[in-house]
């Protein structure tokens, strides 16, 4: 299979439908299987069931992006592809941002097509706690995951400068396991704009891979289709009615009604959840959207003599795994000057200082695999979801281990100052100084957070009463017909970008929902 398949967009108007495109006040529909949301879980699905000869109807609350849609653009990428534009953000003993994409792609649009394979320690950890068993074959799920959305290391041509001096500083750091960045990117120009939408086609979001796959195989999609309810009767689930809008104005256009023998959710973390909780179902365990993880990061940038233009390149190019705390992962990162300074920049003298200092500034950051957990609800009417999570002391000291490693990182490779985006903190030109303010911060409140990957809010296991869904299919452990098929299913974090270990856990679940007919 070609990972960059663009036949998609040759389906508008027949197999795929939009805001735009649909006419009538009313559709009512017939499947085998309805999915809703089409991110990497839902479109890893839709292919393989459409595939196996059943009737599939995908239903997407965001758009379907044609390859050359996307606009250079943050606030455009926050408007379109982006889930409550931007705003969610989790509250607890700190106010963290968590993104979380949306559109005909999930969060594939918006990620920098970060391919790594989950750590065996943490599947084996999932077998044992929770007796998952889709893992014995991972090697060949991972495998036919990497040929069919082309993932390759990043070439250095393309890598960026800030990649080269990450290389540089790692490179001095005994024990340490660093490279350049596995990608779904084969097509990847260096252009550094992943996070709004990939401007030259080259990144090989799920919509240009499994979509195709499932168009060919009859597979129906309807974008722009917000679902409101699942459709019961008595403890079976029997479809899904929602909404359409136009994509340009969120007028309603259409009440869409789907029935089906299997109702597949695949909206996401935060979003499946919801759609259980606002109907009580599936929660005789009480833990739906609970158990939720997020890898929280920080990120430090650094001045240096030569230029490092940090606009240009692979958004994320190069990775460092911390070589005494395997839960901290480093990760570089390309920006653009305007994101670039609303990220780091201040009014006044530190705004034109750091202006003048762009064209030499690196950056990257640190990820952890949390063990805190956080909670999802329901908001009222079209109100957001309140997402709870409170940072525990045991990751803030992973955040500290992961700052410090940066910041060792940047001083090797003969940074002149250092600024740890810490609150309260300064550009620093001495290591120890910089090692023991960062060691002094021990608020979570003090760390410009943010967090991405939701995942284990629905999660998988065989016990009815520690988990939601049950770890042989899929289905709900509370009601037949029902599935969840995405990043919620996760026992615990990755520690690592999760698209890969997503899809390939969609792969053997829907494989064996195929299986069972």
């Amino acid at each position: 299979m070609n990972p960059l398949d663009y036949s998609a967009a040759s389906y508008v108007g027949t197999q795929i439908q939009t805001g735009a495109t649909i006419t009538t006040r009313r559709v009512a529909l017939v499947a085998d299987v309805v999915i809703v949301g089409t991110g990497p879980g839902g479109l890893t699905a839709a292919h393989v069931l459409a595939e196996s000869g059943a009737d599939v109807v995908m239903l997407e609350a965001g758009s379907f992006w044609p390859k050359g849609s996307f606009k250079r653009s943050q606030s455009w990428a926050l408007r379109n592809l982006v889930q409550d534009n931007g705003t969610r953000v989790m509250m607890g003993n700190t106010h963290v941002p968590l993104m979380s994409g949306k559109g005909v792609g999930g969060g594939t649009l918006i990620n920098s097509a970060i391919s790594f394979r989950a750590p065996d320690r943490v599947l084996d950890e999932w077998v044992e706690r929770s007796g998952v068993d889709l893992w014995s074959d991972r090697d060949a799920l991972y495998t036919e995951v990497e040929l069919a959305i082309g993932v390759t290391t990043t070439p250095e041509a393309i890598a960026g400068q800030n990649s080269m001096v990450a290389r540089r500083g790692f490179e001095q750091m005994p024990g340490v396991r660093h490279g350049f960045m596995p990608r779904s990117a084969p097509g990847c120009v260096g252009c550094g704009t992943c996070n709004t939408g990939c401007p030259s086609g080259g990144k090989a979001s799920s919509d240009l891979n499994w979509l195709p796959r499932a168009l060919r195989a009859g597979a129906r999609l309807y974008a722009n289709t917000q679902v409101d309810e699942i459709l019961m009767e008595g403890t079976r689930a029997v479809g899904v009615r929602g909404f359409a809008r136009d994509p340009a104005t969120g007028k309603l256009i259409a009440e869409v009604e789907v029935r089906a023998d299997k109702v597949i959710l695949a909206a996401g973390a935060v979003n499946t959840p919801q759609l259980l909780l606002r109907q009580s179902l599936g929660d005789s365990s009480g833990l739906v959207g609970r158990n939720l993880h997020v890898h929280p990061g920080s990120a430090i940038v650094a001045e240096f003599d030569e230029e490092v233009r940090i606009w240009r390149g692979a958004t994320q190019g190069y990775f460092a795994f911390h070589p005494d705390e395997p839960d901290v992962l480093s990760e570089t990162f390309s920006s653009s000057p305007d994101t670039f300074y609303a990220a780091v920049g201040e009014p006044g003298e530190q705004a034109h200082m750091l202006l003048r200092r762009l064209k030499h500034l690196g950056g990257a950051g640190c990820m952890i695999r949390d063990e805190s957990s956080g909670r999802i609800k329901p908001g009222r009417g079209d109100l957001p979801p309140t997402i709870s999570y409170s940072v525990s002391k045991t990751d803030r000291q992973k955040l500290t281990l992961g700052t410090q490693f940066v910041a060792d990182m940047f001083f090797n490779a003969g940074a002149r100052l250092v600024y740890p985006l810490l609150g309260g903190s300064e550009w620093f030109s001495d290591r120890n100084t910089c090692k023991r303010y960062i060691r002094s911060v021990e608020n979570p409140a003090d760390y410009m957070l943010y967090a991405s990957h939701p995942m284990g809010t629905c999660q998988l296991g065989v016990d009815p009463e520690t988990s939601v869904v049950r770890a042989s299919d899929g289905r709900t452990h509370d009601h037949e017909g029902l599935y969840v098929l995405d990043a919620s299913l996760h026992p615990t974090a990755l520690g690592v970008n999760p698209q890969m270990t997503i899809m390939a856990q969609c792969l053997a679940l829907s494989r064996r929902i195929a299986a069972a007919g």
